[in-house]
């Protein structure tokens, strides 16, 4: 059989792409060889004209016997006039002449396994191929390109797409079985046979399949259209005219269809899967790349049809013209203020191994308000830290004074690691970030990012309340999110509205299916119309000037861009030249999903617009995943940071009144317990220009009086009873200016404390030490050997309320004795004889241990169902986080009161990380 010629991946971007997808077949027509391969009849597309200018050649005779129960039968009876062999599964001899050879070498060379023959003379059927793939592996006999063979053996079909109602889309061959083994001679050497001329675009699906397996030629200037699967196949996507465009983009009138019949799929000739070297890039080092709309003009090699698409599998090497090179800076778009949008392709901090970005295991990542859920992004801190950099090139180079960022963790630990490295590199506090907190139900957010010495902040980050954020958050859970600035120098103002509506992906089986502008336009058209409502609102608090940028997963000619439009936005993206508005590839065509709008008072006030095309031009093989890689030619480049190109526009801001309103942030933990101690971080508090601040309250919801605070820090509070409560966190300045920061949070009643039982099995030594050096230790106290099969201990990572872990414990323990649960990665200082490996010992500083027995909670470390952030710490120093705790000797039986707050100075005494000394016994007094 034909191993995989570099097709048939899945995944983001359209990896597979059908160029014409099959028909059902066809019926045989005639299959005798005659002198001529006559012309098409007029009723048949133009597509291709074999060329029969060389003089008639005489073939080679062949000495080796036709075997009995294989007659010889042309290659065109074999192919027939359908997608399927007439005589699959029969026993066939066939020569002709071999026009590509793409034979494997060993391991050493590793190309289709076998070669491609093509008969002298074709036949007088214009429907028919005169082509056949000889799969000929492991020790077959060698042959060249020239060679004059005879091949006998099975005819078979490979690469059919699986799958209720897939269309024949395989590859004829001609294989070996076991009752008919592979039988090749060569019966003479240095023919030639001249390529068969091809044209694009094809009339319909089924025009190519009268080529399958002949030696072709496409002399047509062809442009790349598509790159996704270059390094994970060694394939692209050619196609006639240029680039291919979205049709809702509105750069050309080709629907979809028309696009699908004017392209091809370059191959690499190999079955290799993340080939290295990656072919046709243009230089061998990091700097080699192939963008899109690089254009070749003529492409010579075979015809394959497998894995959903035509493919040309190339004879000779094509050469490329580098006619969309890249652009070392970013566009200049003017102005005395630069505003940019990037989506940053799930920038999250903890990862999908479990741990985070401090080096922390055992991590979850958090939907919105706390739902545990997959982490996206990078797979681990070394493909974090690559895909860091890129992002940090990128925002650097673009050199914003205020940026826009879509598809970050949401959580503002994601944005201000993303700040740190930043201002590291263009120069300490160069950007400062919103505080925009978590808000929304998705995993990701919109954030803000921006330079103080250019712009301040005119008050609070603003989220839409009410029918607006209903209906916004409805389809995907991620609110626009809001600023106003002003610019330093003339204090002209301005709105900052970041967006992210709903995706074209996941699509439904009914309902908001895709009508032609991708699935969930509907959504995005009622996300649209919620803007519009919200932009007025915004208005409506003194400011006009509205500038709305983000993904909008809308290309430029659909209807929720039109919504916007309609009410008085006008699309920037419109003055840029047609050829260049696009900002994301999706299946070959190009277009633009991520816009800038701006209210009509701003409209004069915009000076440039363009996209900065560092993305989306790019192959996906030169992002900063690891996987699938073996020819790695990453560099911390902005090229190929993300998936989609950032906007910059630039401001010429007319001179406005100064406006000082007061900020006010806040962390406002969404769950608490009746009777513990609820903590307000507060990070924010300015009074704003020249006022002062006058009081700085939290109003805790529950009719009690407000708190008052003194500034930043935390405050706290203890909830008596069960519900849902609004807390309000509000500063008053001398101007008599208010600036709040609204969170629920949800009160539920606590477990009530209990008194320590009899003297029992608990927790009498703790590690948490670098790397995986944790244990955790138990006592038994009493004065009669212990039955463990009664006890088992939980793990409860990062606030959970069901354990994520579980050690059922076995056989007994005598009086005064110990036994150690230790990671299986701890060193051996930390495994005392006896020492048991568990995934329990898999806690970081903020997870929780249960000892129970028969089901009861008899000893705890930290409080089930809460997340401290990072630790539990007591103000003498004891903390759960890089140290060794040890219970106090006074303490002899455990704590049974997991759901209260946790103080680890009440019973243990700490120790420095590592400490190992103590594991392994205990006493008390």
């Amino acid at each position: 059989m034909l191993t995989a010629c570099g097709g048939g991946g899945s995944g983001g971007g359209g990896a597979s792409f059908p160029l014409v997808p099959p028909s059902s077949g066809g019926t045989p027509t005639g299959s005798t060889p005659s002198q001529d391969h006559v012309q098409p009849p007029a009723t048949q597309p133009p597509a291709a004209q074999p060329d029969n200018t060389a003089p008639v050649v005489t073939p080679p005779t062949c000495a080796a016997a036709v075997p009995a129960g294989a007659p010889l039968t042309a290659i065109s009876a074999v192919q027939g006039t359908g997608h399927i062999s007439p005589m699959a599964s029969q026993a066939v001899t066939v020569r002709g002449v071999v026009v590509g050879d793409f034979q494997n070498t060993g391991t050493t060379s590793v190309k289709l396994n076998g070669f491609f023959v093509q008969q002298l003379v074709p036949d007088a059927d214009p429907l028919t191929s005169e082509g056949v793939f000889v799969y000929a592996p492991n020790n077959g006999t060698r042959v060249a390109v020239g060679d004059y063979v005879q091949v006998s053996g099975v005819v078979t079909e490979f690469g059919q797409t699986a799958g209720a109602g897939a269309k024949p889309d395989s590859i004829t061959q001609i294989a070996g079985t076991t009752p008919t083994p592979l039988a090749i001679s060569i019966c003479g050497s240095g023919m030639t046979i001249n390529p068969t001329k091809i044209t694009l675009p094809v009339a319909d699906e089924s025009t190519l399949e009268r080529y399958e397996g002949m030696l072709v030629e496409i002399a047509q200037p062809l442009a790349v259209t598509e790159l996704f699967e270059l390094g994970r196949y060694g394939q692209m996507v050619l196609s006639l005219n240029g680039r291919q465009f979205n049709p809702t983009n509105g750069n050309a009138t080709a629907t979809h269809a028309q696009n699908l019949l004017s392209r091809i799929v370059l191959d690499d000739g190999s079955s290799v899967q993340n080939p290295n070297p990656i072919p046709y890039l243009s230089a061998a080092g990091t700097d080699g790349t192939r963008r899109m709309g690089d254009t070749t003009q003529k492409i010579t090699g075979i015809l394959s049809h497998n894995f959903g698409a035509y493919r040309i599998q190339p004879t000779v090497a094509p050469v490329f013209t580098q006619a969309n090179p890249r652009q070392p800076t970013a566009p200049v778009v003017g102005g005395s203020l630069k505003v940019a949008s990037l989506n940053v392709l799930n920038y999250f901090t903890t990862f999908q191994d479990g741990t985070n970005s401090s080096g922390q295991t055992g991590q979850v990542c958090l939907l919105g308000t706390g739902v545990a859920t997959d982490c996206r992004g990078a797979n681990n801190l070394s493909e974090f830290k690559r895909q860091q950099a890129k992002i940090v090139a990128a925002i650097a180079w673009l050199g914003a004074d205020v940026i826009g960022l879509m598809e970050i963790q949401n959580t503002d630990v994601a944005t201000n690691e993303l700040l740190a490295a930043l201002n590291a590199k263009v120069g300490a506090n160069t950007y400062a970030a919103v505080n925009s907190g978590v808000f929304g139900t998705d995993a990701i957010k919109v954030d803000i990012l921006y330079k103080p010495a250019k712009v301040q902040r005119v008050g609070n980050v603003v989220l839409p309340t009410g029918t607006d954020l209903a209906d916004y958050t409805a389809a995907s859970g991620r609110p626009p999110l809001a600023q106003r600035f002003s610019a330093v120098g003339n204090n002209g103002g301005f709105w900052f509205v970041v967006n992210h509506l709903k995706s074209k992906g996941s699509c439904p089986a009914t309902g908001d299916i895709d009508q032609g502008q991708g699935c969930w336009n509907l959504a995005r058209i009622k996300q649209a119309q919620a803007l519009n409502s919200f932009v007025a609102k915004l208005k409506a608090q003194g400011e006009n000037d509205v500038l709305m940028m983000g993904d909008f997963n809308s290309y430029l000619l659909e209807d929720p861009t039109k919504e916007l439009e309609a009410a008085g936005h006008e699309s920037l993206l419109k003055r840029i030249p047609a050829a260049d508005r696009y900002t994301y590839v999706f299946g070959g065509e190009t277009g633009a999903l991520d816009h800038a709008y701006v209210s009509a008072s701003l409209v004069s006030q915009v000076n440039g617009v363009n996209a900065w095309h560092i993305n989306s031009d790019e192959p996906t093989a030169l992002d900063y995943n690891t996987d699938f890689t073996t020819d790695d030619r990453y560099a911390p480049t902005p090229f190929r940071a993300s998936d989609h190109d950032p906007v910059l526009v630039g401001l010429n801001l007319a001179a406005d009144a100064a406006v000082v309103q007061p900020i006010v942030s806040a962390s406002i933990p969404a769950s608490a317990k009746t009777g513990e101690t609820y903590s307000v971080d507060i990070t924010e508090a300015t009074p704003g220009g020249s006022t002062t601040m006058t009081s700085l309250t939290v109003d805790w919801g529950d009719g009690t009086a407000a708190t008052t605070a003194a500034g930043t820090g935390t405050v706290t509070h203890t909830y008596t009873a069960p519900g849902t409560f609004s807390v309000v966190v509000t500063l008053n300045n001398s101007a008599g200016q208010t600036a709040t920061k609204t969170g629920n949070v949800t009160v539920t009643t606590t477990v009530v404390v209990l008194p320590p039982g009899p003297p029992d099995l608990f927790f009498s030594e703790y590690v948490e030490g670098s790397s995986n050096n944790k244990a955790i230790e138990l006592y038994n106290p009493t004065a009669s050997a212990i039955d463990l099969s009664l006890y088992v201990v939980k793990l409860y990572s990062n606030g959970a309320t069901a354990p994520t872990s579980t050690q059922a414990l076995s056989g007994s323990l005598q009086p005064g004795g110990t036994i150690v649960l230790a990671n299986a990665g701890a060193t051996s200082a930390f495994k005392p004889a006896g020492t048991f490996d568990s995934g329990v010992a898999n806690f970081n500083g903020d997870d929780a241990l249960t000892l129970e027995k028969s089901g009861m909670v008899i000893d705890r470390i930290g409080q089930v169902g809460f997340d401290p952030g990072t630790e539990w710490k007591s103000t003498n120093g004891a903390s759960t986080l890089n140290q060794t705790l040890r219970r106090k000797p006074d303490i002899k039986s455990g704590d049974p009161n997991a759901s209260i707050a946790f103080d680890p100075a009440v019973q243990w005494d700490n120790f420095p990380i590592d400490t190992s000394a103590g594991l392994g016994s205990h006493t008390v007094n």
